[in-house]
């Protein structure tokens, strides 16, 4: 049974100068340090050392060397780095950028038979949640809402993850205005799935500047 821990990043986002984005984001300096401080909630709750790889994803730089080394030497030193500057469908519809850098992983993901998907500008509080995923036959999603599930952070079988991501384009969620925390419930609830109201992690609201929890 081979794990991977699949990290979710857009790290490197400037603001535009002429024109505003569709969607609320955090940008620049703010938007690194947090996640530092997600990188360092990892460490500290020893999840590295539950999975057999560690790939990391970013859609806002085009090569390894071009990320924060405050960020990269967080991560163990066997991490693996996937970095395509693509994050115009992102900075439209978050759901679509996090589909689309899942999509053009699919090939790496077959490789295992479980994944852990975060997000690491959410801070970690424990690793429960994810052993316990580990340790189970089935998908672990927390819930944002009663047909919602939170996508910051799931557990999938890796079939299940890939014939998700078969079943949706990224530039439909963008055109049709779709929502991925409703599309994943909808596909997870016919598969072998545990859904728990659990929050594992706290998250900076940007706008306020307070973490809360999620």
């Amino acid at each position: 049974m081979k794990n991977l821990l699949l990290l979710n990043t857009s790290i490197i986002v400037k603001k535009n100068i002429f024109l505003k984005d569709p969607i609320r984001l955090e940008y620049g300096k703010d938007r690194i340090a947090s996640y530092k401080k997600g990188f360092e909630a990892l460490n500290k709750v020893g999840i590295f050392d539950n999975f057999d790889s560690i790939h990391l994803l970013d859609n806002t730089v085009n090569k390894e060397s071009s990320l924060p080394k405050k960020i990269t030497n967080l991560l163990p030193k066997n991490t693996k780095y996937f970095c395509n500057k693509n994050n115009e469908l992102g900075r439209k519809n978050k759901g679509a950028g996090m589909l689309q850098g899942l999509q053009n992983h699919s090939e790496n993901i077959t490789n295992f038979d479980k994944v852990f998907y975060f997000e690491p500008r959410l801070v970690i509080n424990d690793s429960n949640f994810t052993c316990t995923f580990l340790s189970s036959t089935k998908n672990y999603f927390s819930m944002e809402s009663s047909k919602r599930v939170k996508t910051g952070y799931f557990g999938s079988k890796s079939i299940d993850l890939i014939e998700f991501l078969e079943s949706i384009s990224a530039v439909a969620l963008v055109e049709e205005n779709l929502h991925i925390e409703l599309l994943m419930y909808d596909f997870y609830k016919e598969k072998e799935t545990e859904f728990v109201n659990n929050n594992i992690s706290i998250w900076k609201n940007y706008l306020t500047g307070i973490y809360e929890a999620y």
